[in-house]
């Protein structure tokens, strides 16, 4: 995979329209923008089972289910001070085996899956609409500021000139392991692992807003590429100030929470499902802990 993400940036021609002629100003209050941007993870499957009918083959039939969920397209529309981010991911059950169907669960607190997110940089604002086993929540808080540490690094992406800045994040992810094994001690009981990550941008003064991919913002310009330890976001497309408006949609619906509220309910929910699973045949995996 990630030798299709090098092809593809070797090859790599970023399409850029200007509907516009001229420099682009910072004062210009109607300064607009689209950027398309493709992900890929990083590495092999972190989801291993064990359990009656779990074979090598469903693993590997998994493994490439999880891969292909890894490469998404995603939109960013964006102006001077707001940006909203428009994620699709989706991920069915794996095979089943002779013991039953594989249930595949993947949370991140305040990433749900088809999430839609939103940040005014002017009013420090950042909403989120999202999921939790089909129960919608917006998440409402305020920025979370990155201390970027800019590099003298810099290198070209399509026509335009990017400069590295990287940082480093703090992570805590919750996995539960289920099988039917007796003699599991630590069946259905969650283990907490601690990591620190450098999270690894490159952006464009040229396009003059503190915008980025996912939950990534905060530098003097565009964030055309990043990669986060997990996953890397590459920017393909750009259209700056088309003839039509932008639409920066707004999360307005579900259950008003904050980030650390949100955080709360993912844990209570890996919990329940500890003691609901616990005694099951198949497995489960859940991950807590985003930006």
């Amino acid at each position: 995979m990630f030798k299709k993400m090098k092809k593809l940036k070797n090859q790599f021609l970023l399409l850029v329209v200007l509907m516009v002629s001229g420099t682009v100003t910072v004062s210009a209050q109607d300064f607009q923008g689209v950027a398309t941007y493709q992900s890929a993870a990083k590495g092999g499957s972190t989801i291993q089972f064990k359990g009656e009918g779990i074979t090598p083959e469903m693993q590997k039939q998994l493994d490439a289910a999880m891969k292909k969920q890894s490469q998404k397209e995603y939109t960013l529309n964006f102006n001077l001070s707001e940006a909203s981010w428009q994620e699709v991911e989706s991920l069915g059950n794996a095979p089943g085996g002779s013991s039953g169907t594989i249930s595949v669960v993947t949370m991140s607190a305040g990433s749900g899956m088809g999430s839609l997110k939103y940040r005014n940089t002017a009013e420090n604002l950042y909403l989120e609409e999202t999921s939790l086993f089909g129960k919608p929540f917006l998440i409402k808080d305020e920025l979370v500021n990155k201390e970027w540490v800019l590099t003298d690094e810099t290198k070209k992406i399509g026509d335009y000139t990017v400069q590295k800045a990287v940082y480093e994040r703090t992570v805590q992810k919750s996995m539960l392991s289920f099988s039917n094994f007796d003699d599991d001690e630590e069946k259905g009981e969650p283990k907490m692992i601690t990591d620190t990550i450098q999270v690894e941008a490159w952006f464009t003064t040229e396009i003059p807003v503190s915008h980025g991919p996912d939950s990534y913002w905060g530098l003097p310009g565009l964030i055309l590429e990043l990669n986060n330890g997990s996953k890397t976001f590459l920017c393909t497309k750009v259209v700056l100030n088309p003839e039509e408006t932008i639409e920066i949609k707004k999360p307005r619906k579900g259950k008003k929470v904050n980030r650390d509220e949100y955080t709360e309910l993912v844990k209570a929910k890996m919990e329940e499902m500890s003691g609901k699973y616990s005694g099951g045949n198949g497995a489960m995996f859940k991950v807590g802990g985003g930006e």
